[in-house]
């Protein structure tokens, strides 16, 4: 029997569509994933959308049930804790190695952070999770490590849904820990940089596994 070939642009587009709805909570963690309805809603047959899941399953987004079906991956404290664990090691290694930063770089993070502080004012998380990434990444590109940006953009496509909680419980001290970061580099301080940084993944971390813990 010939095996019809997978159509990899369809294949694509099940995918963005699918990541998308994941890691900005539209499809909350445990939600059932029905190939036939993400085939309607992307236009496309049930083929490109099983290849689809699988690649979500690799990347952790997606778990398949045995006789259940795929279902969007659940939250935990232990994955929390081990990816930003990770991150830190990463990211602060980044800053650490970046180059020195120009007023214009100092000025260009001012306004993001100007941007995010008016974003989480008027309660719109999805700019604030935006923004927030435009920050970090404005930063972590100077270190020139294409290999390190790569690995820390996987790590966040996991983070977000965990960034997105923890606005439910942040006020500003989110921002005051980003200007630390800030005047840190505006010295070109690299070392307080990254502990800066480093002290604002943990107060992440701490955040969310205080809030986890109150819900237990």
């Amino acid at each position: 029997m010939k095996k019809t070939p997978v159509d990899n642009s369809s294949v694509d587009q099940v995918l963005e569509f699918a990541r998308q709805r994941i890691v900005s909570g539209e499809y909350p963690p445990d939600t059932k994933l029905l190939p036939k309805i993400l085939a309607a809603e992307c236009g496309t047959s049930l083929i490109p959308v099983r290849e689809a899941m699988r690649v979500l399953e690799s990347e952790g987004l997606v778990v398949f049930i045995h006789n259940r079906g795929a279902f969007v991956a659940p939250l935990s404290l232990s994955e929390l804790n081990e990816l930003y664990k990770i991150r830190i090691e990463l990211e602060t290694e980044a800053v650490r190695g970046a180059e020195t930063l120009t007023s214009a770089d100092i000025k260009k993070l001012r306004e993001i952070l100007r941007l995010s502080s008016v974003a989480s004012k008027a309660k719109d998380n999805r700019t604030v999770i935006k923004l927030n990434q435009d920050f970090h990444f404005s930063i972590y590109r100077h270190s020139n490590s294409p290999l390190r940006i790569r690995l820390i953009e996987t790590l966040w496509l996991h983070s977000e849904r965990y960034q997105r909680y923890s606005l439910e419980f942040r006020e500003n001290t989110a921002d005051l820990e980003h200007l630390a970061i800030v005047d840190a580099l505006a010295r070109d301080d690299s070392d307080a940089a990254a502990s800066a940084l480093e002290q604002h993944l943990l107060s992440t971390v701490a955040l969310l596994n205080k809030a986890w813990s109150a819900l237990d």
